[in-house]
């Protein structure tokens, strides 16, 4: 029988040994692999985290992309806001009924233009005969203590009346004319009188204006405590327009300030309006203040909820950032510029921007005067960094 001889290699190593080195050679070899797999891995990561890009001098890329030097220009005596057009709430009324009742009739329609002290629709309600009762019990109160303030006066006089009575009889008078002028209030504002009887009444409108909207039919049950209006009544005459002021413009206006507003139902033209008001609080997410001004509108020709733009008049000599609209890039929510700097690289940076004019837009934050941006293919460059 022939046997297979054992090298001589291995007989002369133990077992044991062998079992060993096997083990720290697969711990080289595997610390050799990881590592091999690593290094690439680290250089990808690496290259993922570039947040630039350089080119080459003589890159040809450098042919299809303009760099401009950020400079400050004067406002030119105005500070243009975004805005809408909104009702002239002090010329504005909102019905709501004092009483439960239902619609009986419907005297306006929506577009109607209504007088002060005119009937906009009437109601029917059981609450009409208590409010009369109510209002006759009042009137009586009244003369009776009419009657007997003077009479005491004259008792005063003689020395029959003491101070105690006289204000007791004067407290009484002052509650029962408060309670008739609560009364009468009530009555005339829904068009009745104290005697005569009544089943219907007519809810009027205070103001003069056109019935710009309507939210009631003919045998609608309405409520006192409603809390939508039946019918609002506006004057057109003038609007309000609400822009949104940055912090930063705050001191640029005033209130007082003239002002041109523009909407892109009618290009070219300008309405001419003042800043009423200038807002107390800041919005804490968009960083703006609310600037009511006042427009003349002939013609009704600015409707609430127009998009507007105002010129608001600003003290001259304020120095101003404002770069092309191509400039700035939109990602999401944010804007953003690729700056540049020595060297051809490239980067892009966050700006907080305001409203667009006239092909440009002012820069409110993130670049300063005198640095570089790309103004002319700021897209191509943005992939560029992106790819990289």
């Amino acid at each position: 029988m022939i046997r297979a001889k054992t090298p001589f290699w291995c007989a002369a190593v133990p077992a044991t040994a062998l079992v060993s080195l096997s083990v720290v050679l697969s711990g080289v070899l595997s610390a050799g692999c990881n590592k091999l797999a690593e290094e690439p891995a680290a250089a990808q990561a690496s290259e993922r985290s570039r947040d630039f890009v350089q080119l080459d001098p003589k890159s040809p890329r450098l042919d299809f992309i303009k760099v401009e030097v950020v400079k400050e220009s004067d406002s030119s005596g105005k500070v243009t806001l975004p805005g809408r057009v909104t009702f002239d709430e002090d010329h504005t009324q909102r019905v709501a009924s004092p009483i439960d009742g239902r619609v009986v009739g419907m005297l306006v329609k929506l577009g109607d233009t209504v007088k002060a002290g005119q009937s906009l629709l009437q109601l029917s309600s059981p609450d009409v005969g208590q409010i009369q009762s109510d209002a006759q019990k009042a009137l009586t109160d009244l003369s009776i203590a009419e009657k007997g303030i003077e009479r005491l006066h004259k008792l005063q006089a003689i020395g029959a009346a003491s101070e105690k009575d006289v204000a007791q009889s004067e407290g009484d008078y002052k509650k029962a004319r408060s309670d008739y002028a609560r009364s009468e209030a009530q009555l005339k504002s829904l068009g009745i009188s104290p005697s005569d009887p009544a089943v219907n009444v007519a809810l009027r409108s205070q103001i003069p204006g056109v019935v710009v909207e309507r939210n009631v039919l003919v045998g609608q049950e309405v409520r006192s405590d409603g809390a939508t209006p039946l019918i609002t009544v506006a004057s057109l005459d003038s609007v309000w327009v609400l822009g949104d002021a940055y912090e930063q413009d705050l001191g640029l206006v005033n209130e007082g300030a003239k002002v041109s507003v523009r909407v892109p139902a009618y290009p070219g033209e300008t309405f001419a309006g003042r800043v009423k008001h200038i807002g107390e609080v800041v919005d804490p997410n968009t960083r703006t203040v609310k600037i009511r001004c006042v427009v003349d509108n002939p013609g009704h020709r600015l409707k609430p909820e127009m998009y507007a733009k105002m010129d608001v008049e600003t003290p001259g000599g304020t120095k101003l950032i404002t770069v092309p609209s191509k400039a700035v890039l939109n990602d999401g929510d944010k804007a953003m510029v690729v700056v540049a700097t020595e060297g051809n690289v490239f980067r892009t940076r966050i700006v907080q921007v305001g409203p667009e004019v006239e092909s440009n837009v002012r820069i409110i934050s993130g670049l300063t005067s005198g640095e570089k941006i790309v103004t002319s293919g700021a897209i191509f460059m943005k992939q560029e960094i992106d790819s990289h």
